[in-house]
Order: C-alpha cells, then sequence, then structure tokens
C-alpha cells in the first residue's frame, strides 16, 4: 500500500459570526470537481462544486457547511483557492461598453486584499412600520442563488418562500413572533404593502458581500478605471 501524505491545515474566522474553522486545500480529485463545473459554466453546477469542495476541505466545530452563510462560504472557498494554487488571481480587465478602446488589461490580484464587505445602512432588522418589524437571518449560498435568480423570473412562489425562510422572527412592541410555521410567514409576507415588501428586498440587495475595488491605467488610452468585483464569481471571470 502507498504511503498517505500529512496535507497542512489552517485556521480562518467566519466573517458572520467569528467562529474559527479549520480547513485544508484541496486535492487534484478536488481541483478536477471544479475544473468540471467551471466548464459547465451554470451557476448550479459552480455552486454545487464548491459546496463539495468545501464540505470535503473544511472542519467546523459548531456549523454545518449547509448552514454558512452564503459569504462565509465565498470567503472561506477563496482562501482554500490561495492556499491550494495561488494567492494571485490573474484577471483581464475591460473598459466600460462607452469606451472606444478594446484593449484589456491583465492585473494580478492579491486574494489576501480581499475581504467581506458590509455596505453602509445594511441591518438584519427590517422595521415595516412604526411598531411591526423583522429580524432576518442571513441566507445560505443556495438561498441567495435561488433569490437572485428567481426574482427576474415568472416563479415568484420559489422568491416569497426564499424570503420567509430567512425570516427568524416577527415584532411588535408586545411581543416576539418565534415560532411561527413557513405557511403563517409567506402569508405575512403576501399581505404586505409594495413598500414595506421593499424594505425586505432592501436587507437582500445590501447583503455583505466578497468585494475589491481595482484602480488602473490602460496601457493603451491612458485612462483612468476603477472596477469593483462583488460576489465569488467575479473574482474568476
Amino acid at each position: 500500500m502507498l504511503p498517505n501524505l500529512q496535507n497542512p491545515e489552517f485556521e480562518l474566522k467566519l466573517p458572520s459570526t467569528g467562529e474559527v474553522v479549520h480547513y485544508r486545500p484541496f486535492l487534484v480529485k478536488e481541483e478536477k470537481i471544479l475544473l468540471i463545473a467551471l466548464e459547465g459554466g451554470s451557476a448550479e453546477e459552480i455552486t454545487n462544486a464548491i459546496y463539495q469542495i468545501i464540505r470535503n476541505c473544511v472542519r467546523a466545530e459548531s456549523t454545518d457547511v449547509m448552514d454558512m452563510t452564503y459569504f462565509d462560504i465565498e470567503y472561506i472557498f477563496l482562501n482554500i483557492r490561495a492556499k491550494s494554487i495561488d494567492n494571485i488571481i490573474k484577471l483581464k480587465l475591460s473598459h466600460g461598453t462607452e469606451s472606444e478602446c478594446t484593449k484589456q488589461t491583465d492585473f494580478e490580484l492579491d486574494i489576501n486584499d480581499v475581504d467581506i464587505v458590509y455596505p453602509n445602512g445594511h441591518d438584519k432588522k427590517v422595521m415595516l412600520d412604526d411598531n411591526v418589524g423583522l429580524l432576518m437571518k442571513y441566507p445560505s449560498l443556495k438561498d441567495q442563488q435561488q433569490i437572485e435568480d428567481d426574482v427576474t423570473s415568472s416563479d415568484v412562489e420559489k422568491v416569497f418562500t426564499a424570503i420567509a425562510t430567512c425570516i427568524e422572527n416577527v415584532f411588535d412592541t408586545d411581543n416576539v413572533y418565534e415560532d411561527s410555521t413557513l405557511a403563517e410567514r409567506i402569508q405575512f409576507l403576501e399581505n404586505l404593502t409594495k413598500v414595506q415588501f421593499d424594505k425586505i428586498l432592501a436587507f437582500y440587495r445590501t447583503l455583505p458581500a466578497l468585494q475589491h475595488e481595482i484602480k488602473y491605467t490602460c496601457d493603451e488610452c491612458g485612462k483612468e478605471e476603477s472596477i469593483t468585483l462583488r460576489g465569488m464569481q467575479s473574482f474568476f471571470a
């Protein structure tokens, strides 16, 4: 029988809770999973591959990978990638559509400079009026993907289900309602006004995410550009 190689292990704090998890670099068999998903190109394939790799590589004492927030998953995966392949990601940056210059600029991004950004004004507590509000919980990566995909689709039921799943509790001036069923939460959402429902959507529009601003000067035309990468797939474009 051939010998087993010992793999190094690293520590990382989850952005959402501060919990310390341990992880190892992914192996060739796990890199193969990722490469196949990237070749396929669908968001679902890539999401499933990332989940599989993280389940294999991460050891968390008190949190199941499936229960981690989507931005914890993104942050963990980017750090696993840095330890497994390289901390440098090579990008090709282009001008916006309004520019006549078609030159693509090569840029090397250090993963260690990328962090989770919490947008100004973001709050898990959403007040619907002066007395009634919601306490939201952060969606998992799959929850977030479903919300983003379905908001522009005709399958409204999935949107309501995904949002209702992320309601931790409903409260008013006298009580906190923590034991409501999913059906009751969906019905609650359906009885909101558009203005009130938009307040909940604002919670999702300002969710924390991997984000990094890149400033560079085009070698061809000399124009200074600023590009903000947001979300994990932006860093592999």
